[in-house]
């Protein structure tokens, strides 16, 4: 069984996903389209995910250091 924390991440992606391709849907693109717009879409998520996680860790490397 999967902890609380790992559920609401699932979550969390799942809402990304659906709101995702409904915000896609609503702009009238093509499958083709839409494909390529999701994969654009996930790719600047997981950056956005990698940039905060190093924003969050950087400080804490600076204290470490002083």
């Amino acid at each position: 069984m999967l902890s609380t924390h790992a559920d609401e991440v699932l979550g969390f992606i799942r809402d990304f996903e659906v709101s995702s391709r409904d915000y896609l849907l609503s702009k009238g693109l093509s499958e083709y389209e839409m494909r390529n717009a999701y994969l654009d879409l996930q790719w600047n998520f997981l950056h956005t995910i990698l940039k905060k996680k190093l924003t969050i860790k950087t400080p804490k490397l600076e204290t470490l250091h002083s």
